[in-house]
């Protein structure tokens, strides 16, 4: 079997297609991951696993984050972390809550909050970004203030987070987390009825550490795909529409979750390999959603593509939970940009959200 080296290739795809090319064009769709278990990059294995229950959440490793307690605790205290009965009891309260949330209304009325005219914006930080803040902010119950705050926070938690983390941050990135889940709690006061629901049904501890655990999940990587998807909206303007069909595209092509962990809880066999319980299992959804078996030239922008289901947001018992959220915010990004036709400035071209410092920077007007 195969190792899974690609993340070790020097930096510079423009593109996710262009990324895993080799290893589905060799059909290595299952290979060893050098850092430990199974590297899943084929579709077919990809939606296989995540159907399967024995293919369960990874929590953090304590031994490893000894340094870093705060943001361990953050981490092992969220949803996405866990297995088992604890956590489909919390998936179950979270899903519940974000059932009252109004998801179209809220995206559109972040969108609306952009200014009428801009000159010169920064694509990520200065359109994107507070968008991003905007709609959690509302779904959450945070104040303007607190949200730019747990913005900040979950930018300084990355230090120690990242592919290559910088441990120098680490006292940093523990106060951060702190912070994070303090907000959190404090939100809780301002009665939203996500927050307000989420309480009920499991406390206000709980509730705030699952909040802060899916926030900051949530608000680097929905802004991180949705910068990257507006750039390849750029590069696709002829072809554009505010649907739900041009968005699920989109986020094929740059899904904000390119990779997720999980462990086997009991022996599996998947195609013609054996899997042992407790093997870690990197999914990375980018490669499935690349995967010439599922989509026909899978590189290609095809608004109307109608193949296999696309991964972008995981698969499963624990798909990510703020897929409706991304989603209508991308649509009414997209209704944004068609209405307004901006001018871009800067190399569209390259959306490769493995690496997304290598994306060059964009200004938009209009």
């Amino acid at each position: 079997m195969k190792t899974f080296t690609t993340f070790d290739q020097p930096t510079g795809w423009p593109s996710l297609a262009a990324a895993f090319e080799a290893d589905l064009a060799a059909g290595d769709r299952i290979q060893k991951a050098p850092w430990g278990g199974l590297a899943v990059l084929g579709h077919a294995q990809l939606s296989a696993l995540a159907r399967n229950p024995a293919a369960d959440g990874m929590a953090p490793d304590a031994a490893a984050m000894a340094d870093t307690p705060a943001i361990y605790n953050l981490l092992v205290r969220s949803v996405f972390t866990k297995s088992g009965p604890a956590h489909r009891a919390d998936r179950a309260a979270l899903i519940a809550a974000l059932n009252l949330v109004d998801v179209s209304a809220i995206a559109e009325a972040a969108v609306a909050g952009l200014p009428r005219q801009a000159t010169g914006l920064d694509l990520r930080t200065e359109v994107i970004a507070p968008v991003v803040r905007a709609v959690w902010a509302s779904v959450i119950g945070y104040n303007e203030k607190a949200a730019l705050a747990l913005e900040q926070a979950v930018a300084d938690m990355a230090h120690v987070l990242s592919m290559a983390p910088d441990l120098s941050k680490a006292a940093l990135a523990e106060a951060a987390a702190l912070e994070a889940r303090a907000l959190s709690l404090a939100a809780l006061a301002n009665d939203a009825p996500f927050s307000r629901a989420l309480e009920a049904a499991v406390g206000a501890g709980k509730a705030a550490d699952l909040i802060a655990g899916m926030v900051f999940d949530a608000i680097e990587t929905s802004t991180t795909g949705l910068a990257a998807c507006l750039r390849i909206a750029a590069e696709n303007r002829d072809t554009l529409a505010a649907t739900p069909q041009c968005t699920n595209e989109l986020l094929r092509l740059a899904g904000p979750a390119p990779m997720t962990m999980r462990l086997t809880t009991a022996p599996l066999r998947l195609d013609e390999t054996e899997i042992a319980a407790g093997t870690a299992l990197s999914m990375l959804w980018a490669a499935g959603n690349h995967d010439p078996l599922a989509f026909h030239r899978p590189e290609r922008f095809d608004p109307a593509r109608q193949e296999a289901r696309p991964l972008m947001f995981g698969m499963g018992q624990h798909a990510c939970l703020g897929h409706a959220l991304v989603r209508a915010t991308l649509q009414a990004l997209l209704a944004f940009f068609i209405a307004r036709q901006p001018q871009i400035e800067g190399d569209t071209g390259v959306w490769n959200i493995l690496q997304p410092s290598d994306m060059p920077p964009l200004k938009i007007s209009w």
